[in-house]
């Protein structure tokens, strides 16, 4: 039901089972005589009161997701679909936040996680934008994620016009989306570039549940030789979150016929997922683009970079050393 978030949620849910015996636990007189002991239950049960309230956050930010998926559908114009698919997107850096959070307090392995990474770059920018594409590709290496379809689009004028690649691996979103947004690139006196950087979940197309499709036979009126209108041939297969109803009758046999409409349904489905992901990610990397009031920039006739989020981070060398970087995203991720 909650995807790759169910193991951490399970998990959550057995560690709060001690919840209200902690919580009645305070109310004893023998307890409560006993300082250092009562201190010692009241800071076991604030913890599992902070898990309590992350997990709630969590899944209530995946019941949103799934509002705003099927928001999707009665969606009338381009603008209100891009605001879902940014709501969405917002939603699952969120889902990827307090995953993460949970699996910390809980010591728990990290979420497997799936982003799409777009940089956009100018002729000035484009040094800092493959400097910082190779720092974030080493770091990510370093942490055992994989790189997968990674593409660079070159400009007339010879420099790199647009990075993209799929990262996949544990915490990968919370990871990069503290460096996502239109960032400053000061080229001269009052002249600047911009760099873009986009991160977006990328999902993967999920196996169509046998619980989603109603099948029903019938007798065929097409081809079929001796068994048309006498054997029930011809199968229709409906999937019930979509709608979607595909009819196969051409073969002599149901098996055949239903191997065929199942086939059928399985490809439709993922060209209809595929198109519905092509255009929410297509969505969310324009709305990061869209945002240029971000903290990060970087000065061309410096060589710098500032990050006014982080002290230690204003005009340093850029570009970092693979070690300062990793301090950099770590010091992010604890604000």
């Amino acid at each position: 039901m909650y995807g790759i978030y169910g193991d951490i949620i399970g998990a959550t849910e057995k560690a709060l089972d001690c919840l209200d015996e902690t919580k009645d636990l305070l109310e004893y007189p023998e307890v409560q005589a006993d300082k250092a002991y009562y201190l010692h239950v009241l800071s076991k049960y604030n913890e599992l009161k902070s898990l309590k309230d992350k997990l709630s956050a969590l899944i209530s930010a995946l019941e949103e997701q799934r509002v705003y998926s099927e928001m999707l559908s009665d969606a009338s114009s381009d603008e209100e679909r891009a605001t879902i698919y940014e709501e969405i997107s917002s939603l699952k850096r969120t889902s990827s936040q307090l995953s993460a959070s949970l699996a910390d307090a809980l010591g728990c392995k990290h979420a497997e996680e799936r982003a799409y990474c777009r940089f956009k770059l100018k002729v000035s920018s484009s040094k800092f934008g493959v400097a910082l594409f190779n720092l974030i590709k080493s770091d990510l290496l370093s942490r055992g994620v994989k790189i997968s379809d990674e593409k660079i689009i070159t400009a007339k004028g010879g420099y790199a016009q647009e990075i993209s690649f799929v990262a996949e691996g544990v915490d990968v979103i919370t990871r990069l989306v503290p460096l996502s947004g239109s960032h400053k690139v000061y080229v001269a006196q009052l002249k600047s570039e911009e760099l873009c950087f986009a991160v977006t979940p990328s999902s993967i197309a999920e196996k169509v549940l046998e619980s989603d499709l109603k099948i029903d036979v019938f007798h065929s009126h097409g081809a079929g030789g001796q068994n048309i209108n006498k054997v029930e041939t011809a199968v229709r297969v409906t999937h019930l979150p979509t709608g979607l109803v595909v009819v196969c009758q051409d073969e002599r046999s149901q098996l055949k016929n239903k191997k065929r409409a199942l086939e059928t349904i399985e490809k439709r489905l993922k060209e209809m997922n595929e198109q519905a992901e092509k255009k929410r990610i297509e969505a969310d990397v324009y709305a990061q683009y869209s945002n240029k009031n971000t903290p990060i920039s970087f000065d061309a006739v410096t060589n710098t970079m500032t990050d006014t989020r982080l002290k230690a981070f204003s005009k340093v060398s850029f570009p970092l050393t693979d070690g300062e970087f990793a301090s950099y995203i770590n010091g992010l991720i604890a604000l």
